[in-house]
């Protein structure tokens, strides 16, 4: 097994003529699992035979199915988190931002992961990463509210319906009777957030 000759085609490395999976590969699969099945169902021997591939290749670039899970769950926070929020922050005008991250999350279909991940969110696999990522998404949307001028408590708990609201359309869009509810225009949900705080 080592030592064997690689050749690369289009920079696929490949023995004998096959292609050999990498790191990537592995990850995007676990992803793909968990979509359709949840945490349970990122499972060794189910990803190598979905990858037409060996245990023997899973344990070449993974030490075990947590560490598997671990990256595929890295990989899941960079791309849809830690990404994409300089490139929203980059939009100047608070409003502006929370527009676009509205049309964002009701325009892209369903994401399956989201909704394993959120049902999974206790999960010791799944909690570390599920937490940071709400953290992130969390303080990103203060932020948005703080720059608005409303007072920090008020921003938090501006910030927590935003997010619960984005929680609640991935969970009821799988049902069409519910997603056919949906209010028409985002900008009334973003005229309502970004009031003015109400006096005490």
């Amino acid at each position: 097994m080592y030592g064997a000759p690689y050749s690369t085609v289009r920079n696929v490395a490949t023995r004998a003529g096959k292609r050999l999976l990498t790191r990537d590969d592995w990850t995007r699969a676990a992803l793909d699992a968990l979509a359709e099945g949840g945490v349970r169902a990122v499972a060794v021997d189910r990803l190598s035979k979905a990858l037409g591939a060996t245990r023997g290749s899973f344990y070449w670039h993974f030490s075990d199915r947590r560490e598997l899970i671990e990256e595929a769950l890295a990989r899941w926070e960079r791309e849809n988190t830690t990404d994409l929020i300089p490139e929203a922050e980059a939009i100047g005008d608070p409003v502006e931002r929370l527009r676009h991250l509205f049309r964002e999350v009701y325009e892209r279909p369903v994401d399956a992961i989201e909704l394993a991940l959120a049902a999974a969110a206790d999960d010791e696999l799944v909690a570390p990463a599920f937490g940071r990522v709400t953290q992130a998404r969390l303080a990103f949307l203060r932020r948005i509210f703080t720059e608005l001028g409303l007072p920090e408590a008020e921003a938090r708990d501006r910030a927590w319906l935003a997010y619960g609201l984005y929680l609640g359309h991935h969970q009821l869009s799988r049902n069409a009777d519910a997603r056919a509810a949906r209010p028409a225009r985002l900008d009334r949900i973003v005229d309502l957030l970004t009031s003015p705080a109400p006096a005490r």
